[in-house]
């Protein structure tokens, strides 16, 4: 679980523990410097205060104006390619490579793009090995999870809606934790074959600063 290790962690670090209000209702773990925090309330990073309802509507915006939106981007020197979405106070990119399997890592920094980290999530994922090389099953697939991704939802901001389906294709995704610590997965189930023709696995949260 996400808990796990905080214990050992603070053995080493004296850092604050944040949990949300709302799910220390029904589970407080026991440990030190824990903080309660609500969905409404700023949350101290470093030397800036963040409103996190703000902070996710800049990612729901970023992601629908991002991969899921054909937004600004940019080819890196390795070959790989950075979505870039700017607004108020937020800088977003989401900097990928591969095709039938891919990786990616997606940032929102402090004002530009060198600012400092404040959110990030890692996403790993791709075509069923059996299908590499099958651009008809990759062009499908891939052209649906942006549909599916284009629909994503202020809670939670990670991906695309619990289930979203078409005549061919199923999109379903399960996600544990919340903005501050988040993990899940998300899978595409071609109908006519009966079975996963794509999966992913995403993992992110704060960057908390000494």
């Amino acid at each position: 679980d996400h808990v796990n290790g905080i214990a050992a962690l603070q053995e080493t670090h004296d850092v604050p523990v944040y949990i949300s209000a709302h799910e220390a209702a029904f589970y407080t773990p026991k440990c030190k410097n824990l903080k309660k925090v609500s969905d409404k309330q700023k949350l101290r990073i470093g030397n800036l205060e963040i409103d996190l309802n703000e902070l996710t509507k800049f990612i729901v915006k970023a992601k629908k104006n991002g991969y899921a939106g054909g937004g600004e981007k940019r080819r890196e020197a390795d070959g790989s390619k950075t979505l870039i979405f700017r607004e108020g106070d937020f800088c977003y990119t989401n900097n990928y490579d591969g095709s039938y399997q891919a990786s990616g890592s997606e940032i929102v920094r402090w004002q530009r793009e060198d600012g400092q980290r404040i959110w990030h999530m890692a996403y790993f994922g791709g075509i069923d090995p059996e299908f590499w090389g099958n651009e008809g099953i990759k062009e499908s697939n891939l052209a649906f999870l942006k549909e599916a991704l284009s629909l994503v939802s202020f809670d939670p901001p990670f991906g695309g809606p619990p289930i979203h389906e078409n005549e061919d294709l199923e999109y379903t995704i399960e996600v544990g934790g919340n903005l501050r610590r988040c993990f899940g997965t998300e899978d595409i189930t071609d109908k006519k074959l009966n079975r996963i023709t794509f999966s992913g696995d995403f993992i992110g949260g704060l960057v908390m600063p000494k």
